[in-house]
């Protein structure tokens, strides 16, 4: 036993390996605040870059970059904006355009390699008129969290039912946000709420969340609402890991480091 004691010691003596244990220090990699969401309404599916671009300013924060990437067909009416690189839509939130199949592409792309540098957290929407999804069920699985903007008529939410129920087959991860045009003092449009809530639960099994009213019948557009936009702030707890988050994400920082480097590359010539 004293052999051994003497052993220890000298051991000790010779290399900081055998000193007395160090507390550990564990380095974890901070995960990205990453969420992807979309706002789609049947009355007004050829205002969704309104809506969206709406929406996205509402969370928009200088803590945090919120993106709006506009899916667009080879017809595109928005054929004019630049592909390659952003369009400023007022503070925090900048506009990205990409075809459909170029998405696709990318994403797969991406599928292949793998995850290629870290990215930063964000909030990206995906500004699509929800009757191209037939195109492209990749839209849907990308989705944390889906905005249906309805009336409350009996038309608009029969519309908003099949959309919603075609998006829980595709993702049953989603979660669905639900507003209604029109004005806040409308009590006979917040009972229809409520019955349709609780429709969807008991045809679909899972619940909606109430956001509130969004009023649209100002014809210049400076539209009133009374809305509870906090609720689509990121949640932790409510994280769905996607790798094609990453994707998107990754594609966007490149063209936005892309255009910083083309702005200093001018102002140095």
């Amino acid at each position: 036993m004293d052999a051994t004691k003497k052993l220890i010691r000298g051991l000790k003596d010779v290399s900081s390996i055998f000193q007395e244990e160090l507390p550990e220090t564990s380095f974890v990699r901070q995960t990205p605040e990453l969420q992807v969401l979309g706002v789609s309404s049947p009355q007004c599916d050829n205002d969704a870059l309104f809506l969206n671009t709406y929406f996205a300013s509402k969370i928009a924060s200088p803590n945090k970059p919120c993106s709006l990437i506009s899916l667009l067909s080879r017809s595109s009416r928005a054929d004019g904006l630049d592909k390659k690189g952003f369009e400023p839509l007022g503070d925090y939130l900048k506009r990205h355009c990409i075809y459909w199949d170029e998405l696709q592409s990318n994403l797969d792309t991406f599928q292949n390699s793998g995850i290629n540098k870290p990215v930063k957290s964000r909030d990206i929407f995906l500004d699509f008129e929800y009757q191209q999804l037939l195109y492209s069920e990749q839209i849907v699985r990308l989705l944390d969290k889906w905005i249906i903007l309805l009336r409350p008529t009996g038309e608009s939410l029969a519309e908003g039912y099949k959309l919603m129920k075609a998006g829980v087959a595709i993702n049953p991860q989603v979660e669905f946000f639900v507003a209604l045009e029109g004005d806040a003092e409308n009590l006979h449009g917040s009972v229809v709420y409520e019955y349709f809530s609780d429709f969807v639960f008991q045809h679909l099994n899972f619940n909606l969340t109430w956001l509130g009213w969004l009023d649209l019948s100002c014809t210049d557009r400076n539209i009133s609402s009374t809305l509870h936009t906090d609720l689509l702030l990121y949640q932790a707890w409510n994280a769905r890991p996607c790798l094609e988050k990453f994707a998107l994400a990754e594609w966007i920082e490149s063209v936005e480091n892309e255009s910083q480097k083309k702005s200093l590359e001018g102002v140095s010539s």
